[in-house]
């Protein structure tokens, strides 16, 4: 099978990537949480967010893919950059091009955007559109800061360690986790194969919605309609097919470090729990019962859906999506065939 993302990666022979990638696989347990967008990413680490054994994950973070988008563009200006800005440069590439966690801290963002609610190139500050939560960004701030200034190199692993102790500081400390590092961000798959590849001790969570109703979830969110055109159709099934196939590329050659999760089982209150305990299992932790709650910091959210909207008066839902249903006859030939693949590769 063609791995899509191979086109997007930069040269990982470079002395940045090279430098030291034998030491990755002495960082402590790690675990990802990555989908496609609309796919689910948000539901699986609220879910995963009360458990005793895995660190808080105190949002999305762009940081990771950023380092190698970067690297594909312009190496030089990045490492540029990096020994120029230092640790203010790491800060920025949270949100892509700013400082997404002061952002938050200061409370400077649109709160009618929240991740699945914003404009193709909008970075969203918001996770959840119910709650503003709060993050210990002078301690983030510090620990990227102090821990910049005692490195010796600056290559890929040095900076992606100091990033995982900077990141959890941002959040309330849980003691003696199974996993001492816990990120989440959408798309990552080049990123996880260069992990992977070096050995490192990490377990990715990967959520799979069905295509009948990604397609609304992600033109609801980004078009903000619901409409059926050929446009969107081929819009919203290049991104489905070209991260699905990634992944499913990523979990046949890791098969014991991938674990597929059906977002519909996950979605669903009546099978949420069976769904659970089967993911829980293949992270080696128990079932807890407020892994069947979403929350952050152990605050219940309501989904992050494209559906609803700010008024006045709070959210509401701006369309039913149970009355939204995809014709049978537009969904592209290879579809049922990937489907098949996925179920049989979850969990």
């Amino acid at each position: 099978m063609k791995f899509f993302h191979k086109s997007e990666t930069p040269n990982l022979k470079r002395n940045f990537f090279s430098e030291d990638k034998e030491k990755i696989k002495e960082i402590p347990k790690m675990l990802i949480v990555t989908s496609g967008s609309r796919n689910g990413n948000h539901l699986v680490w609220s879910l995963l967010d009360g458990n005793t054994n895995i660190p808080y994950i105190p949002g999305e973070d762009r940081l990771l893919s950023q380092i190698f988008i970067r690297n594909l563009k312009n190496h030089k200006k990045f490492e540029f950059e990096l020994q120029k800005k230092k640790s203010n440069f790491l800060r920025k590439l949270s949100g892509m091009r700013f400082d997404k966690w002061k952002k938050l801290h200061k409370k400077k963002f649109n709160l009618k955007k929240w991740a699945g609610k914003q404009k193709l190139k909008d970075i969203p500050i918001l996770e959840f559109p119910n709650i503003i939560h709060k993050v210990n960004y002078e301690n983030y701030k510090k620990e990227i800061n102090n821990g910049f200034k005692k490195l010796k190199k600056l290559n890929f692993f040095q900076i992606f360690k100091l990033y995982l102790n900077a990141i959890k500081k941002l959040s309330p400390i849980k003691k003696n986790t199974h996993y001492k590092y816990s990120y989440a961000q959408s798309g990552l798959r080049r990123e996880i194969l260069y992990l992977l590849q070096n050995k490192a001790d990490l377990k990715v969570v990967v959520p799979i919605r069905r295509f009948e109703t990604f397609y609304f979830s992600k033109i609801m969110g980004f078009y903000g309609s619901t409409k059926i055109t050929k446009r969107h159709i081929s819009w919203a099934w290049d991104h489905w097919h070209h991260k699905t196939n990634d992944y499913i590329v990523l979990k046949k050659k890791f098969p014991k470090n991938i674990i597929f999760v059906l977002f519909e089982d996950l979605e669903n209150i009546s099978s949420r729990e069976k769904a659970m305990k089967k993911l829980l299992k293949k992270l080696n932790l128990k079932f807890e019962k407020i892994n069947l709650t979403p929350t952050i910091f152990k605050k219940k959210v309501i989904p992050n859906s494209s559906f609803f909207v700010r008024r006045k008066k709070g959210l509401v839902i701006s369309h039913f999506k149970k009355d939204l249903i995809f014709p049978k006859n537009k969904i592209p030939k290879k579809y049922f065939s990937i489907l098949k693949k996925i179920k049989r590769l979850s969990y």
